[in-house]
């Protein structure tokens, strides 16, 4: 396998994912027939991949999922961060998808605690996204409006981390609204 990923890593990769080694295999193939260089993939080259299943999200939240997707911050995202980040939008815990959503969106100040502008984000999505997969506008709206506004507050009226992810798993259905869903049959991704 290309990039430097030896037995031991595609091993790690393994117990960390719980893909088989064919699984890896299929998708250091896919994750190929991406790349242009050596060093990963670029940006467009993730945004290509990932805009077939994430075709809702904007620039701006495609860029934030790249760079959180990036754990060197190298600017490329390559094999090892690649079979990571499919696995968490497919089959990681409701928890660790509900924590990469949050990072995702407590953008600027990154302070831990989504605000009501961050807030405002995470519903629109959730709109523009549910509505796609066929759950409607009005349901998809009030769905992610009363989840949100039954979290508990901070003093400066964000909702903490815990608080999110605590609330949130709860009920699937918001994980799947935002295209964070289990493969279907023998599909990877």
């Amino acid at each position: 396998m290309g990039q430097g990923t030896s037995k031991s890593e595609i091993k790690k990769l393994m117990e960390k994912t719980t893909y088989s080694k064919d699984q890896i295999n299929q998708i250091y193939t896919d994750y190929s027939c991406y790349i242009h260089n050596d060093k990963g993939l670029t940006f467009d080259e993730f945004k290509q991949f990932f805009s077939i299943r994430f075709k809702e999200y904007d620039e701006e939240s495609l860029l934030t999922m790249f760079n959180l997707f990036d754990s060197d911050k190298n600017g490329n995202i390559n094999f090892k961060e690649f079979a990571c980040a499919i696995f968490i939008i497919t089959r990681s815990p409701v928890e660790e998808k509900l924590s990469f959503l949050f990072d995702m969106f407590d953008r600027c100040p990154k302070n831990g605690v989504l605000d009501n502008s961050e807030i405002i984000s995470i519903i629109q999505l959730a709109i523009k996204t549910g509505s796609s997969l066929g759950f409607g506008m009005k349901e998809s709206g009030l769905f992610v409006e009363n989840l949100l506004k039954s979290m508990e507050r901070e003093s400066n009226g964000g909702i903490s981390k815990q608080e999110f992810i605590s609330k949130a798993s709860s009920d699937d259905k918001f994980v799947r609204m935002l295209c964070l869903y289990d493969p279907f049959g023998d599909l990877l991704y």
